[in-house]
C-alpha cells in the first residue's frame, strides 16, 4: 500500500510500499501559524527517511528531526547545512547536492535543482518506487529545466513569498511530466495566504489532474 499524507505547510508523510518517507516535517505549533499540523512528532512511530529540502526552519525543524531519529533510526537525507547541525550518529547521515541520485533503503532518489536565493543551499527531491514517482519541489521559483522532470505526482509551492505563486505553479504545472499535482506551501501564515481550489480550477487546461488535500488528508496512490 502506497499513500501522500500532507502535514501541513511543506510537510508530507509519504509511504511506499512498507517504506516510510517524511519531507520536511514541520510540526510545532508555532502562536503565529495559522493552521496546525496535522501530527506531533511524537506521533511518528515509524520512519524509515528524512528528506530536508534546505535549512529554514520551517522545512528543517530540528528538534522534530532529533526526536524521530532518535525513536526510528530514520536516514537524514539533506545538504551539509542541515546534516552539520544534527547531533546524531553520521550512519544516520545522507549528505546530497544537486543532481545526485542513488538508491538508499530500496528508494530512488533523485534531487533537484531548486531556485530559492534566500536559501544558501536549497532542493528538490524525487522519490521513486514500485513504479511510483513523487517530486517535492521544496521551495522554488519556476525555473526552464522544470520541462526535463517526469513524475506521478508533482508537490508545488503556491504560496508565493519566496515560492513560486498559483500563477508561476500553473506554468511549472504545464511544464512537468506529472498526472496529479498537489499544491503545498500556502495558508500556514498572511503572508502566503492563497485559494488552493481556485489553483486547481486553473489546471483545466494542463495534463495534470489536481488534488488539493487538507491538512492531515491522504490519498492511496
Amino acid at each position: 500500500m502506497s499513500s501522500i499524507l500532507y502535514l501541513g505547510h511543506a510537510g508530507f508523510e509519504i509511504t511506499l510500499d512498507e517504506l516510510t518517507i517524511y519531507i520536511d516535517p514541520y510540526l510545532g505549533d508555532s502562536p503565529d501559524r495559522l493552521i496546525k499540523a496535522a501530527i506531533s512528532s511524537g506521533e511518528i512511530e515509524k520512519a524509515d527517511l528524512l528528506l530536508i529540502t534546505h535549512e529554514h526552519f520551517d522545512h528543517f525543524e530540528k528538534s522534530t528531526v532529533l526526536d524521530v531519529v532518535e525513536r526510528t533510526q530514520a536516514s537524514v537525507v539533506a545538504q551539509n547545512l542541515v546534516l552539520r547541525e544534527l547531533d546524531i550518529p553520521t550512519r544516520n547521515k545522507v549528505d546530497v547536492r544537486i543532481d545526485d541520485s542513488f538508491s538508499l533503503k530500496g528508494v530512488d532518489i533523485e534531487v533537484i535543482k531548486a531556485v530559492h536565493p534566500q536559501s544558501k543551499y536549497s532542493v528538490g527531491f524525487i522519490v521513486r518506487k514500485g513504479g511510483k514517482s513523487i517530486y517535492h519541489a521544496g521551495d522554488t521559483y519556476e525555473f526552464s529545466e522544470m520541462v526535463d522532470l517526469r513524475a506521478e505526482y508533482a508537490l508545488l509551492p503556491i504560496g508565493g513569498t519566496y515560492t513560486m505563486d498559483p500563477i508561476d505553479a500553473h506554468k511549472a504545472a504545464k511544464e512537468i511530466r506529472c498526472k496529479f499535482v498537489i499544491p503545498m506551501h500556502y495558508n500556514t501564515w498572511d503572508r502566503i495566504r492563497q485559494n488552493a481550489n481556485e489553483f486547481a480550477k486553473s489546471l483545466a487546461d494542463t495534463k495534470a489532474k489536481p488534488i488539493v488535500l487538507k491538512v492531515g488528508e491522504s490519498i492511496q496512490i
